[in-house]
């Protein structure tokens, strides 16, 4: 069944128009070199209404006749929109139940890569799988097979770049490297952000020096301890438990949970900076 239109064709509109072009082309021939002078804006100002009345009076006839023009139309288009409306409320039934469906597929999509994904993963909580997987691999007309196969494409330039990173970057900031770039898989930002904290590590050591070790006693270690004995024979010693001890921990998580730690910290009035 199809939509077939009995008569639409349309005889040209009849109208004096060679004639009101005569007569207008004659009327504004007097106001091509029209000159006024001050005096005379009186004049200027009845010529131009004189004008625009003209020129309305023509398009008054324009409008009646698009008017009259358009109503078949108008009336052929109501009907129309009528009878399309009646297939727009089955259109909507089915496609609720289309992205019902597409919405539990991919929901089961998302979960079995993500069983993939836990198998494989070596880096335990420092990758997500959030990070891991993307809009490609969720698309419908992706297939379950493909889908695996990105998966596990992805997750093998990961591990590869891993390598590649904690192989070039110092081992003193290879921690916070790593983090990083399990953040942003990006390996070129993870090697560029080794250079900013060594550049952060070398603006500190100027304000604060640099921690120089101990140096190595040349004398017996009895000899030494027994010194250490006689300097502190007559102190009291402090209770062990109260004694202040300092130590260094490397400390990867989100800054949410980094600041929460260091509030809970000043809590227990621990004192904690950040070093690098």
């Amino acid at each position: 069944m199809e939509l077939q239109i009995q008569h639409q064709e349309l005889a040209p509109i009849q109208a004096n128009l060679e004639q009101i072009k005569g007569y207008v082309q004659g009327v504004v021939a007097k106001y091509q070199n029209a000159a006024y002078t001050d005096e005379q804006m009186k004049l200027a100002k009845a010529d131009r209404a004189d004008l625009k009345r003209l020129k309305e009076d023509i398009d008054v006839k324009r409008k009646q006749v698009k008017s009259a023009w358009n109503a078949p139309y108008l009336e052929f288009e109501s009907q129309i929109k009528a009878i399309t409306a009646l297939i727009d409320q089955p259109v909507a039934l089915i496609d609720g139940q289309i992205k019902d469906w597409e919405e539990r597929r991919k929901k089961a999509r998302y979960n079995a890569l993500e069983t993939v994904f836990n198998k494989w993963n070596p880096f335990g909580p420092l990758l997500e799988f959030e990070k891991v997987v993307d809009a490609e691999m969720l698309k419908m007309s992706t297939t379950d097979s493909k889908a695996t196969t990105l998966l596990t494409r992805k997750l093998e330039k990961i591990t590869g770049e891993m390598a590649q990173l904690e192989s070039v970057v110092d081992p003193a900031f290879r921690t916070e490297c790593v983090a990083h770039y399990t953040q942003t898989l990006n390996l070129a930002e993870a090697i560029l952000h080794e250079k900013n904290l060594k550049a952060q590590k070398a603006k500190q050591d100027a304000v604060l020096g640099t921690v120089e070790p101990l140096p190595i006693p040349t004398q017996p270690l009895q000899e030494a301890q027994a010194e250490i004995e006689d300097i502190f024979a007559d102190m009291p010693l402090a209770d062990p438990a109260q004694r202040p001890e300092t130590r260094r921990f490397i400390i990867t998580g989100t800054a949410a949970k980094v600041n929460e730690l260091q509030r809970h910290a000043a809590q227990l009035g621990l004192k904690m900076r950040e070093v690098f």
